[in-house]
């Protein structure tokens, strides 16, 4: 039990140091997460500005830095849902999630930080993905009724024609 809890502190303290960096690396990550999303723009679902993925790339980059000290999934998972009722579009977020995963490669950590980083942002993309692909799944059963709905609106006035 206690080589348990010296493994995880160990882990936590890794975890600690590889968010330092890549805190450190916080403007240059930001601004590849920013080209990553432009580049993929014409994917998203609904028209977003330029602005407003300058905001998303900051923000989910912060959202990354606090996962690695509190290793959230359900916030994560909140997040991508969030993502998908805005109109994020699969390709941005696989170039998003992917971007993330880079900044921990490039994170200059030792072998061993390098896994631990590796394994936790594996983590932050399946709880991101998970969230996404049901609140992409929410959308779509939305715009199933609101079709569903104008189907029968339109059934009834021919109807009554």
């Amino acid at each position: 039990m206690s080589s348990e809890l010296s493994s995880l502190s160990k882990q936590e303290g890794v975890l600690d140091q590889v968010a330092g960096q890549l805190a450190a690396r916080k403007t240059a990550t930001v601004s590849e997460l920013r080209q990553e999303l432009r580049a993929t723009g014409l994917s998203n679902r609904l028209l977003i500005s330029p602005g407003r993925l300058e905001e998303i790339a900051r923000e989910e980059v912060e959202a990354f830095l606090s996962f690695l000290e509190t290793g959230d999934e359900e916030e994560i998972r909140q997040r991508g849902a969030c993502r998908a009722s805005e109109g994020l579009g699969e390709r941005s977020v696989l170039a998003m999630t992917e971007a993330l995963r880079r900044a921990c490669w490039t994170s200059n950590s030792a072998k061993e930080a390098l896994g631990v980083a590796l394994e936790a942002s594996g983590r932050y993309v399946n709880a991101f993905l998970e969230g996404y692909m049901s609140g992409r799944q929410a959308e779509i059963l939305r715009e199933q009724e609101r079709t569903r709905s104008a189907f029968q609106r339109a059934m009834k006035r021919q109807a009554r024609s």
